[in-house]
């Protein structure tokens, strides 16, 4: 599975979206700190690819998380949850977590038990299944 934080309408975001990759970044330091949710995935920045030759920084583009038996989706979303209220007012609002498995595509913005069941049931569904469960 794969996520990211988006940043909305975040006024600081430029157009190659640096404030969505900072933020999945400082998402990725706080899932890793997060016992709940690391001691159950293998946690993996994704960086993009540079098209023209040049290195791409630090920016994430992605999180890999590979996960165990023992992973639950609730502490993922009360993970984004936390985190999300820990951002300044201006990114919080904008701040979503997608989560992509496969072809299916999850959004989450407020944290809710709903959430945490649409991620399950897109993580149940096998990887190359079309659909979308929520967006």
């Amino acid at each position: 599975m794969r996520l990211r934080i988006e940043a909305g309408d975040s006024s600081d975001e430029g157009p190659d979206g640096q404030a969505a990759a900072r933020l999945t970044g400082d998402f990725a330091d706080w899932l890793a700190q997060d016992r709940a949710v690391s001691l159950h995935t293998g946690i993996r920045r994704v960086r993009p690819e540079s098209t023209d030759g040049a290195m791409s920084g630090d920016l994430v583009e992605w999180i890999s998380l590979a996960i165990s038996s023992g992973f639950s989706t609730t502490a993922l979303v009360y993970a984004h949850k936390s985190f999300r209220a820990s951002l300044p007012p201006r990114l919080r609002a904008g701040a979503r977590m997608v989560i992509e498995h496969g072809d299916v595509r999850v959004v989450v913005e407020n944290g809710t038990e709903q959430d945490a069941v649409r991620i399950a049931r897109a993580l149940a569904s096998p990887p190359e299944s079309t659909g979308n469960a929520g967006s």
